[in-house]
């Protein structure tokens, strides 16, 4: 297996464009990556893009629309984990020497209102979890619940939580929401699903992200100074028994997802050799206040029921032990569902090059995580500089 460095990254801010298709928003990302890798398009022998809503033939204009060089072109749909998917696909298309240099982008125009998550006519074998509450707020909202029954969570972390999401996103130009909220902000906000409020869900939005990989044998064709290395991946599903609670699954707060984390770190920790203790930037996904409590200890940052405390006692902060969604995360950031993998890896490689601007962590970060979740798989991403 060939290593394999990101060379260069892009982004277009995400928010409301109505008056741009996803052709545009992408061009404007995947011009940025070519330019902060110093590539050529036509040096791009292969592409993997990533999307939910968007139509079936967008991915081929999206490319083309940087010249007709003939490569394939190839497009993820695994809701918010598609640019991830795709990123990993691309991975593993130049680890395994097919390929010397990969785009990989993720895009998404979206609509107003609630995303649901499943229904019994789209899932019959499990239709017994879709009886009119998988309308996604309104089933983190329960795990909330377990979460403030088992360890005290209150709704005042969960704003802890958000407000520093806010903070960041207001020192962020690709941001959606750019405004800092306080605590009793955040808790006087509409209710969207007890206990959470509208401040603590994030805001579909539209954007795109992208990245430029190489072979690290043909990147030093284009100078290694600011490549950043992918050390390795883990992907799944739920199985069974994480997603019922059965026999040697946990069965606490954020039982599906944290069961999920668990099992997928730990094969990521034991590929590369690097635990928790060794990262220095973590990237996840949590489109909801509270997510980030569960991903904390489900991923092996702290024990269980600690995770809340985290954000409380500004542990998470960027000059914290564990620095969170420098970026703002979902919540200010924004959710455009196909972009939000690719533009989590964004913020890493920003953060390990030390050009995140306002938002740098002052210490010299040297390994950074992603941790992007989807309904068609949920992906983990480690890098170092």
């Amino acid at each position: 297996m060939e290593d394999v460095v990101v060379m260069g990254v892009g982004i277009h801010p995400f928010g409301k464009w109505p008056n741009k298709s996803t052709v545009e928003l992408a061009e404007v990302a995947i011009s940025a990556a070519l330019k902060d890798a110093g590539i050529p398009f036509k040096d791009v022998q292969t592409a993997y893009l990533g999307a939910e809503f968007s139509g079936f033939f967008d991915a081929r204009m999206i490319v083309q629309n940087f010249g007709w060089t003939g490569i394939p072109v190839n497009q993820m749909q695994q809701a918010c984990a598609s640019s991830s998917a795709a990123f990993r696909e691309a991975y593993q298309a130049v680890a395994s020497g097919r390929y010397d240099v990969a785009l990989v982008a993720g895009y998404e125009k979206m609509e107003r209102g609630l995303i649901q998550g499943g229904s019994p006519e789209r899932d019959k074998e499990l239709h017994l979890h879709y009886m009119g509450l998988d309308v996604t707020p309104a089933r983190v909202a329960m795990s909330i619940k377990r979460r403030m029954q088992k360890y005290g969570d209150t709704p005042e972390t969960l704003a802890a939580e958000a407000v520093q999401c806010y903070e960041y996103g207001a020192l962020n130009p690709n941001a959606s929401i750019r405004k800092k909220v306080t605590i009793e902000e955040v808790l006087n906000a509409p209710v969207i699903c007890s206990p959470l409020t509208r401040l603590m869900c994030c805001p579909n939005s539209d954007g795109a992200s992208a990245a430029i990989i190489c072979s690290k044998k043909k990147a030093r064709q284009y100078g290694l100074e600011r490549a950043v290395a992918i050390l390795g991946y883990a992907a799944g599903t739920p199985d069974y028994e994480e997603l019922i609670g059965g026999p040697g699954a946990h069965i606490g707060s954020g039982s599906r997802t944290g069961n999920l984390n668990r099992r997928l770190s730990k094969d990521l920790y034991e590929q590369t050799g690097i635990g928790p203790e060794d990262i220095d930037v973590l990237q996840c996904h949590t489109p909801f206040a509270g997510g980030g409590a569960i991903c904390l200890e489900s991923l092996g940052f702290c024990k269980e029921g600690e995770g809340a405390r985290y954000f409380v006692d500004g542990r998470t902060r960027i000059d914290g032990e564990i620095p969170f969604n420098t970026d703002g995360g979902l919540l200010a950031r924004g959710h455009p569902l196909g972009a939000t993998g690719v533009a989590e890896i964004f913020e890493i490689v920003r953060q390990l090059r030390g050009e995140a601007g306002a938002l740098q962590i002052p210490t010299s970060p040297q390994i950074g995580m992603t941790h992007n979740s989807g309904l068609g798989c949920q992906n983990l991403h480690l890098f170092k500089k």
